[in-house]
């Protein structure tokens, strides 16, 4: 019998109350200081934000003038962004309620998967993350969470989880710039026990 965590009646409510006030993601953070470093000045970057939920990260990237193109499968969030955004920043964004593998990915400096990428359905991720790095160009950076083999929710057969040789073998055209493994009891956002194993990851694209 299949052991589901998603359905379509989910209600994210409780979770995007929990979260409204976070600082952008750690993973998003450490890529663009990476990018800072890259020394092109007055160049202007584009973003995709998969998976964006409220727009912790988008509105960040924003902030910081990027080009974004903020998606995700629950409409209420983008609703959530598009009535949050700045007049002065309304012109930088796109956005769009669809799936990971209904996704036409675009060409980007940046792909940002926060902590969505789990949630993709396993017979769906290997050509959602085939997407993912033929979208990024050369010197751009992938930027985000995997859950691994221990992580508690490794129990619920519609999401994905990796071991971290599985994991970095999926970087073979990049360099990883930032690697960090979680694998401590926690809480989730919403306050519930939870034990977390997490890969989390920046990666520059060095190969076609």
């Amino acid at each position: 019998m299949s052991n589901n965590y998603q359905n379509e009646d989910k209600d994210w409510s409780d979770f995007y109350k929990a979260i409204k006030d976070r600082p952008p993601r750690e993973t998003l953070l450490e890529a663009l200081t990476f990018f800072d470093k890259d020394e092109d000045p007055g160049k202007q970057y584009y973003a995709m934000d998969i998976g964006c939920g409220t727009g912790i990260d988008t509105f960040e990237l924003l902030r910081r003038g990027w080009k974004v193109f903020a998606t995700d499968k629950e409409q209420k969030a983008i609703d959530i962004i598009r009535e949050n955004v700045t007049v002065d920043m309304k012109e930088n964004l796109e956005t769009a309620a669809v799936a990971f593998h209904e996704l036409s990915f675009k060409s980007s400096d940046l792909i940002n998967a926060g902590m969505s990428l789990p949630f993709c359905n396993p017979d769906k991720f290997d050509k959602v993350w085939e997407n993912v790095v033929n979208a990024i160009k050369i010197n751009g950076r992938f930027s985000g969470n995997f859950f691994g083999e221990k992580d508690e929710w490794a129990i619920y057969d519609d999401m994905t989880f990796h071991t971290k040789d599985k994991l970095k073998s999926m970087f073979t055209k990049f360099e990883i710039e930032f690697f960090h493994e979680r694998d401590e009891d926690g809480e989730t956002a919403t306050g519930i026990k939870k034990h977390w194993h997490v890969f989390s990851v920046v990666a520059r694209k060095i190969s076609s």
